[in-house]
């Protein structure tokens, strides 16, 4: 049995299949580029350094023109051709695969942020409480009433040259009941210092009290 003869794929054949395989290839380098845009975006969305952000989309700039040049060349170009534009945009790929890579993460400043709001609370509690007028003196507390003495007062003599004075306790239910007194001598707590002319001076709990003498 004699088998058919194959018959070498003619010079268009071989075109057209370059031309198609060759759009395949910048559809899907569109694709890849779109998600090394979409990454970029995603990891310089916390600020980044203007600088770098220029030299990345510099790059990403050039790749959209070659990408761009390979869209618009003619059917007919050579392996050759084809395999060096799919080398370069694969080269500019990684370039910005690893800008990115190398970028140094934003720092966290959310514990800077905290502590300077701690920080203009304090100064504004301190500010207010400096507004604040001062609070107005209270008044003294009112002295206790000096109690009144538990005896009366009757009378003074001199014996032998000393002043004795003569009282009467408020119990006492009669004259006969007055006793009389010295300096130093002590009646129901109060102590008598001295007597002068008609003025008779006692001490009592700490106090120097004057009590008129008749």
């Amino acid at each position: 049995m004699k088998l058919p003869t194959l018959r070498p794929p003619s010079r268009s054949m071989l075109l057209r299949a370059a031309a198609i395989t060759a759009l395949v290839l910048t559809s899907v380098i569109a694709v890849i580029d779109h998600v090394a845009l979409s990454r970029l975006s995603e990891r310089t969305s916390a600020g980044p350094r203007a600088s770098q952000i220029a030299s990345l989309e510099n790059r990403l700039a050039e790749l959209a023109q070659q990408i761009e040049s390979v869209q618009q060349q003619p059917p007919a170009m050579t392996q050759a051709d084809f395999e060096e534009a799919r080398s370069a945009i694969a080269q500019r790929l990684a370039d910005v695969d690893q800008a990115i890579a190398e970028r140094p993460p934003a720092p966290d400043l959310s514990p800077l942020q905290s502590r300077i709001e701690q920080l203009e609370e304090r100064l504004n509690t301190s500010a207010r409480a400096a507004m604040q007028p001062p609070p107005s003196p209270g008044a003294p507390p009112p002295r206790p009433k000096a109690s009144a003495p538990p005896f009366q007062v009757i009378g003074s003599e001199v014996r032998g040259g000393e002043r004795f004075l003569t009282i009467l306790p408020q119990n006492a239910s009669a004259p006969s009941q007055a006793r009389v007194l010295r300096p130093g001598d002590v009646e129901s707590g109060w102590r008598l210092e001295t007597i002068e002319n008609r003025t008779a001076v006692w001490e009592h709990q700490g106090e120097v009290r004057r009590l008129a003498v008749p």
